[in-house]
């Protein structure tokens, strides 16, 4: 007998069963809480070592239960709106505007602003702020507003502020004279929103020792809250949800949905990991959750939780799990009853490799492709219908163009190697896709201006760059290649409108020496004409008096009205002409 052999075999047995843990009676399915104590005893037992207090003494249920919360310190015109990933489902930003007035965050101030027609453009009204203002919705005559907020819990002398979400509705009928009409706070910090229709939800996070924590020998369970007005409401027991699995508590997600009105139609929360990212449909909320994997070697996994929204009323229905991590939200799509998304597993200085999964209702993948560009990286993605189109890069560019008309058999159906990448893709039309990104070498791959190109995919099995313009060298860059809010394409006015910050390479030459040096040249916006024989420059407009670090005049958006386009920045709204660009008007900040 080779007691060597049985010896190994004895030992890898033992390694798969600390390796591989055992589902048990685990049944991985979402249950609502029941009683306080059974909270209180989850999160005693889930905290993990880096959280778990020094004492289990007296409890304190509610310790905030009645405790004070406050925050520190006409006829049809044509008009650009929010870009947004699903039509019909708004994203907030810091600018909005109604096709009459425009209305911007800047500076822990709310400015509503005349803006059409632009001679007798002014501003219309001022909301000055104690707390600082992040993102906006305008729904009819209702200004809702997102801030940064704290509230605190005193414990005799010792006082502890806790990360929430103001949210402030203003009745803006009349816009010289807005009306604070609701005022809600949401335990956890900010994470995002979305507006359908008549209904707004919001997304905080909290972590979980701001929900469970000692003091004094006692412990603490501080259940997520909302303050409305002046009346406090502790989130039912039974609208906190965990699930029926092993592990450590990241984060507790609260999900809120309220009217424009400002009443509060439903509240959940959820233990379901720390949540990156989320992509929202007509129909559902997806939030995505970064998990990492130890087994014979690490792996990535990304989860995904569906939460059903319907005329407000929130619904958690169904959780799934794929290889690699995401992107960002267009890294999501859910499209005829099933989920798509892409990922990427590794870097592309180790063994990295990218896949597409589809997840039907109740998130199981019934379809997937995988290894895609082994070696390279997801760098942008975008779901149209029945296709994908993904960019990756180490070097070049390669643009994929992958067919979902068959959910269970995802296929590439071709792909362009160029040099330099894009960071978003948007589409032009449904066989037309523009991408911004940066030119890169093709021998060493290292980046160099910001490119923009328009790509053909009519003939899927050999897309097409029909054009690109790249902006300035090393260094330039622009918001939209971060935040697709601050990109401005409108297909039928041929217009394409970019905030970019422009270096150039510059040489000086010296009777000693001579060196090439990047230079900070231009801030503001690109204005193009795009159709389909490509790109023209129509100018450019910023609104620096001279060429210095001036952050608050960097333009960060622009919008239309009518024939008028509208650069902002903090300090000025500037209003040119959209066929000349001459400057008709500014209003200061």
């Amino acid at each position: 007998m080779d007691w060597k052999k049985i010896a190994l075999v004895i030992l890898i047995l033992i390694t798969l069963v600390v390796i591989i843990p055992s589902r048990g009676e685990y049944t991985y399915k979402l249950k609502p809480f029941t009683t306080y104590h059974q909270v209180l005893e989850f999160f005693r037992n889930n905290m993990g070592e880096i959280f778990t207090p020094v004492y289990k003494g007296e409890i304190v249920v509610d310790a905030v239960e009645g405790a004070d919360f406050h925050a520190k310190s006409s006829d049809y015109i044509d008009f650009s709106k929010t870009n947004v990933q699903v039509e019909g489902v708004d994203e907030p930003d810091f600018v909005k505007t109604d096709g009459e007035y425009i209305y911007m965050v800047t500076n822990q101030k709310i400015y509503i602003i005349r803006a059409y027609p632009p001679e007798n453009a002014n501003i219309s009204s001022k909301i000055v702020l104690d707390v600082e203002p992040m993102d906006i919705f305008i729904n009819k005559d209702y200004l809702i507003v997102f801030c940064y907020s704290y509230r605190y819990l005193e414990f005799g002398n010792y006082s502890r502020g806790f990360p929430t979400t103001l949210i402030k509705i203003y009745n803006i009928s009349n816009r010289e004279e807005p009306k604070l009409i609701k005022d809600i706070e949401v335990d956890g910090r900010y994470f995002d929103a979305r507006m359908l229709d008549n209904y707004v939800y919001i997304v905080t996070i909290e972590e979980p020792f701001d929900i469970y924590f000692t003091y004094e020998e006692k412990e603490i369970l501080n259940l997520p809250k909302i303050r409305i007005d002046n009346e406090t409401i502790s989130t039912p027991i039974n609208c906190i949800y965990y699930m029926d699995m092993p592990y450590t508590i990241d984060s507790i997600t609260n999900v809120i949905a309220i009217s424009i009105r400002g009443e509060i139609i439903d509240q959940k929360s959820f233990v379901i990991g720390n949540v990156q990212t989320m992509y929202v449909s007509k129909y559902n909320i997806f939030l995505a959750c970064r998990k990492y994997s130890y087994s014979y070697y690490y792996k990535e996994r990304t989860i995904i939780h569906r939460i059903s929204i319907k005329n407000g009323k929130i619904s958690y229905e169904a959780f799934g799990e794929v290889l690699g991590r995401i992107l960002n939200q267009f890294s999501m799509d859910e499209y005829n009853g099933f989920f798509r998304i892409a990922t990427t597993i590794g870097y592309s200085w180790t063994n990295s490799s990218n896949n597409i999964y589809i997840l039907d209702e109740n998130l199981s993948i019934v379809g997937k492709l995988e290894n895609i560009a082994v070696g390279e990286e997801i760098y942008s993605a975008r779901f149209m219908g029945n296709r994908a189109y993904l960019v990756t890069f180490k070097r070049m560019d390669p643009f994929f163009v992958i067919n979902l008309s068959n959910p269970y058999k995802p296929e590439i159906l071709g792909k362009l190697k160029i040099p330099g990448y894009s960071d978003y893709l948007h589409p032009y039309d449904e066989n037309h896709i523009i991408g911004i990104g940066k030119e890169a070498d093709e021998n060493i791959g290292v980046t160099e201006g910001l490119k923009i190109a328009l790509f053909d995919v009519t003939n899927p099995d050999e897309p097409k760059e029909i054009d690109k313009v790249v902006i300035g060298d090393i260094g330039t860059d622009s918001l939209a290649l971060y935040d697709h809010k601050a990109f401005l394409f409108d297909r039928k006015k041929e217009l394409l409108v970019i905030p970019v910050r422009v270096h150039e390479m510059c040489k000086e030459i010296d009777a000693n020496y001579s060196r090439i040096y990047r230079k900070f040249v231009f801030q503001g916006a690109y204005v193009y004409k795009l159709n389909l024989s490509g790109f023209k420059f129509k100018g450019r407009i910023t609104h620096l008096e001279e060429i210095c670090w001036d952050y608050e005049s960097f333009v960060k958006r622009a919008l239309y009205i009518d024939n008028v386009l509208y650069t902002i920045s903090n300090k000025m709204v500037k209003m040119n002409d959209l066929d000349t660009l001459e400057e008709i008007g500014r209003i200061l900040l």
